[in-house]
């Protein structure tokens, strides 16, 4: 006859078949995100991972780096291109101070103060490694984010650089269309001397050995004498 008593038990009355529950708290629920907090975090790592590779990935390459469903991808970002312009927005526009102009323009301070001012605080934006390694790799597949920013560039810091320079040695007048090209690539050579100390730190892997605000000042003092000899030599021509 079977027994109705009590199923078996271990030597210490512990219940072999019977597993032990759960208390409720203890049950750790899925975190809900808002749609506003998803695509924060898509972008997050949209950003990551185009530091590493550039923009030279898939959506699927990218969705299984996000742990989520090129579905779920295609939901907040219909094509790579809105993501990448999403990219551009945050790294790159997002990191623009305008109160740039403003200084650049400030004429109540000498022209060596404003580039000083302006380039240490614009070191502090680009010298990091989502902006330089997604400006350099990005080139190599699509060079629309190198091109838009450049294109930036020249309108918004390099051209008043030039008329800031060309009036304070009252030579507005008294330039053509190629003397002006060559003294704007003088100016992106020397903006781009501050930018290649990223490179050398996110891409060499070598990074500057000395302080970047004194580098700064010293490049500063050094292309404005140069730059001002040939902004002389041209006008005298």
């Amino acid at each position: 006859m079977l027994s109705t008593g009590s199923p078996p038990t271990d030597s210490k009355g512990s219940d072999k078949h019977m597993t032990q529950a759960v208390p409720p708290q203890a049950v750790k629920k899925k975190q809900r995100l808002s749609p506003q907090e998803r695509e924060h975090l898509i972008v997050t790592g949209a950003i990551e991972f185009a530091s590493e590779r550039g923009l030279g990935f898939s959506t699927r390459e990218l969705a299984n780096h996000l742990g989520i469903s090129q579905s779920l991808l295609y939901r907040y970002f219909a094509t790579k291109e809105e993501l990448v312009e999403k990219i551009y927005e945050r790294v790159y526009l997002g990191r623009w101070n305008p109160e740039w102009d403003e200084i650049l323009a400030d004429r109540q301070l000498s022209l060596q103060d404003r580039l000083e001012t302006y380039l240490k605080d614009y070191a502090r934006v680009v010298l990091q490694k989502d902006w330089v390694r997604i400006f350099i790799l990005s080139a190599f597949d699509d060079p629309v984010i190198s091109q838009r920013y450049t294109t930036l560039l020249r309108r918004r810091i390099f051209e008043p650089i030039l008329a800031e320079q060309l009036h304070e040695l009252g030579l507005e007048s008294k330039f053509d269309p190629d003397s002006r090209e060559m003294a704007l690539e003088l100016i992106w050579g020397f903006h781009s001397s501050v930018f290649y100390m990223g490179v050398r730190q996110w891409i060499y892997n070598v990074p500057p050995q000395v302080d970047i605000d004194s580098v700064i000042k010293v490049r500063v003092e050094t292309f404005l004498e140069g730059f001002r000899a040939f902004l002389r030599s041209v006008a005298t021509k």
